[in-house]
């Protein structure tokens, strides 16, 4: 963020680390020799690691766990959901600098909860809940206005020019208002409930800060809407029977349409796929459906292509497990124009890289980025940042990253790709983590080899 455009003025020392390791080089769709296309100007360039800011005694705060990442290159922002912290911290895109963070963390019991996060919330065992700890999913509204899920199913809307919260909503669900995406047209915003059962999407008018619609990914007729005060708005029953939660949304400027990402569809846990829901009517008026993909995270490209970020390996693993079975992970692209909603019929090229969370497609440098951090080689872990060339649907060289670096970000005009890494748990194997005791943020630099007219298409 350049000193005219600061929204926050303070920032922490910042630790170079030079050098990166590339991973393996994939081939065209996984049918032939792929290492021709690349270029050194495709490579991604590790530049620095940045911190999460310091306590009051001006101790570095460590990142043990968070969730999802978000970048507005307008106002240079980049964002993460800390729940270490219980913050939603706050990051200059433009020089990858810390400059503050929003939040706290909820009392137990929490009196009110409408103005904290839930932070780390731990299970009886002692291991973090994911389904009720935040903040989870978050994105930029109109470059003024953060909204937040946490873990206890309220969307936390933050002014980033104040550093305040503003108010909250509740979807009425039990457990985490996950990952997001933004109408900037229609003044949308579809937010996925992936842990309740049912999974259920809600989408809110930002300006009024009310519930629209709720959508309830189910097939039983049974399952009925959460949000408070049902009078008030469209309770949809889409028959999308999503047996494993939802995750990553989009909203399409192009064809003006949401799209959800379902990783598993039906009774069958290799088939899963990517819902279509119209804004106008908050009707799902399709679900394109994939073999062997999970799809976790999601990513609108060129080309009204999109990338599902796959983040299971198939085939399934057996009960119990068998040590012989060989596992691959892969992510695949789709025409999300397509009309053929059958199995892989609107699949346009598989890429052998997955076990995916968030992934991101950046305008400045037309590539995809994936946080693949449960990506397999020779059916062992394989955690890399992957790197995939949006012109031509190929990998491109895609540094080693950690088995905690889940979530990633770019920003299209500093070039700059962010990847968050946590300190990782004693029980998980992290030879490859580069900051172990501490977590941090990796900034790479990513360089386009497109030029400007053709990265914009």
């Amino acid at each position: 963020m350049r000193a005219q455009g600061r929204l926050l003025t303070f920032a922490v020392p910042l630790a170079i680390i030079t050098g990166a390791c590339w991973g393996a080089w994939a081939d065209d769709s996984g049918r032939g020799d792929d290492r021709d296309h690349m270029r050194k100007d495709e490579q991604l360039v590790l530049k620095k690691t940045i911190g999460v800011g310091t306590d009051s005694m001006g101790k570095p705060l460590t990142l043990t766990a968070f969730d999802i990442s978000f970048v507005d290159p307008k106002i240079e922002l980049y964002i993460l959901a800390d729940r270490t912290n219980a913050s939603v911290d706050l990051f200059d895109s433009e020089e990858a600098e810390f400059i503050g963070r929003v939040g706290s963390l909820c009392p137990a019991p929490a009196p009110n909860t409408d103005f904290c996060f839930q932070g780390v919330v731990l299970n009886p065992d002692g291991s973090a809940n994911n389904a009720k700890s935040g903040p989870d999913g978050d994105v930029i509204v109109d470059h003024k206005e953060i909204w937040a899920g946490d873990g206890d199913s309220k969307i936390k809307v933050i002014d980033i020019a104040t550093k305040q919260f503003i108010t909250t909503i509740s979807t009425g669900g039990k457990l985490r208002v996950d990952e997001m995406a933004y109408d900037s047209r229609d003044h949308l915003l579809a937010a996925a409930n992936n842990a309740d059962t049912p999974p259920f999407v809600t989408v809110f008018d930002t300006v009024g800060k009310t519930v629209v619609a709720q959508l309830i990914f189910s097939n039983n007729p049974a399952d009925v809407c959460t949000a408070p005060n049902p009078a008030t708005y469209q309770c949809v029953h889409t028959g999308v029977d999503a047996q494993n939660g939802i995750e990553q949304p989009q909203w399409s400027p192009q064809t003006g349409l949401f799209y959800s990402s379902v990783p598993q569809v039906g009774s069958d846990p290799t088939v899963g796929g990517v819902s279509v829901i119209d804004p106008t009517t908050n009707m799902v008026t399709g679900t394109f459906l994939v073999k062997n993909c999970g799809p976790n995270g999601l990513a609108l490209g060129p080309r009204h292509q999109a990338l599902l970020g796959c983040g299971a390996a198939f085939p399934p693993q057996t009960t119990p497990p068998d040590p012989t079975l060989v596992q691959t992970t892969q992510s695949v692209i789709i025409d999300i124009t397509s009309t053929d909603f059958a199995l892989d019929g609107a699949v346009v090229a598989s890429v052998p890289i997955g076990g995916n969370d968030e992934v991101w497609f950046d305008k400045g440098t037309r590539h995809y980025f994936l946080g693949a951090d449960n990506n397999l080689a020779n059916n062992k872990f394989a955690p890399v940042l992957g790197s995939i060339d949006a012109t031509t649907n190929k990998l491109d060289p895609s540094p080693v990253s950690s088995r905690t670096a889940h979530s990633v970000a770019a920003d299209q005009n500093s070039h700059f790709v962010f990847l968050p890494i946590a300190i990782p748990a004693a029980t998980t194997p992290d030879p490859t983590n580069p900051c172990p005791t501490t977590g941090c943020i990796q900034v790479y630099r990513a360089h386009s080899e497109h030029g400007e007219e053709d990265a914009q298409r």
